[in-house]
């Protein structure tokens, strides 16, 4: 009887330590995995716009046969949605509107860009824009600075050539002016064309991280579009993640 007794405390305290662990195992409460708090992606975009003005322009301006060139809504709609934009006057068109320019100039949300004074193409062939003989463009940029400072109350910082057309010697010339040129990355498709749809998908599908849209702010037969698509586009791309910048902001450039 006692060799039996024995026999089970050994077998007993060989089990405990075991009996033990599997106890803890079945009572432990499982630990639950954290979840990585997820970053939101900030995506940049820019909303530029080109004021153009060429001497024929002006000239069917100043005969009746076009009314203005100017659609002060897009300004409106920028301004009621709190979207910084960057606004490429010629010296013509700060000339002809005046008011305008200084009105824009005096809003923190805006920046004022020089785009020519005649919008005429310092290249040939460019979008059948008429072409700036080489030894009047650098009267043609200095006019345009003097004209848009003298308006704005501001010296512009960033270029845009007409038509976006340039050559390596162009671009020199304007640096020169301390002058930084500014492209785009997507074209709108707003000038001449009817189809709001077509320019709202356009820009709502190509738009990405980092994206300098080109528009017009002309209205008229020239962006006859252009406020009825900034009214679907900026609550649609702000759904998207986008956040608006001026080119300045955007590119990072100094401000002075």
């Amino acid at each position: 009887m006692m060799k039996k007794i024995i026999i089970a405390v050994l077998l007993l305290f060989l089990c405990f330590p075991f009996l033990l662990r599997a106890q803890a195992k079945a009572t432990s409460i499982p630990k639950t995995k954290q979840a990585t708090p997820k970053t939101k992606q900030v995506k940049n975009i820019s909303l530029t716009f080109d004021a153009d003005m060429t001497s024929g322009m002006l000239a069917k301006l100043k005969s009746g046969k076009e009314k203005s060139i100017y659609n002060p809504e897009i300004i409106k709609i920028l301004r009621q949605n709190k979207v910084p934009a960057t606004i490429f006057i010629t010296g013509l068109w700060a000339e002809t509107y005046p008011k305008a320019v200084k009105d824009m100039a005096s809003d923190s949300l805006f920046e004022i860009g020089d785009h020519s004074y005649s919008h005429r193409s310092f290249t040939d062939n460019c979008y059948g824009l008429p072409a700036l003989p080489e030894k009047e463009k650098q009267a043609d940029l200095s006019k345009a600075q003097e004209v848009l400072r003298k308006i704005s109350g501001k010296t512009p910082k960033l270029f845009r050539f007409p038509g976006g057309c340039s050559s390596a010697n162009d671009t020199k010339l304007v640096s020169g002016y301390n002058l930084q040129v500014i492209g785009w990355t997507l074209a709108s498709g707003d000038a001449f064309n009817s189809n709001t749809k077509a320019i709202v998908s356009n820009v709502l599908h190509n738009a990405k991280d980092g994206s300098i849209i080109v528009f017009h702010i002309s209205g008229g037969r020239y962006a006859p579009k252009t406020a009825d698509v900034l009214k679907v586009i900026i609550p649609e791309l702000k759904k998207q993640g986008f956040e608006f910048k001026t080119v300045s902001d955007l590119a990072k450039i100094p401000h002075k």
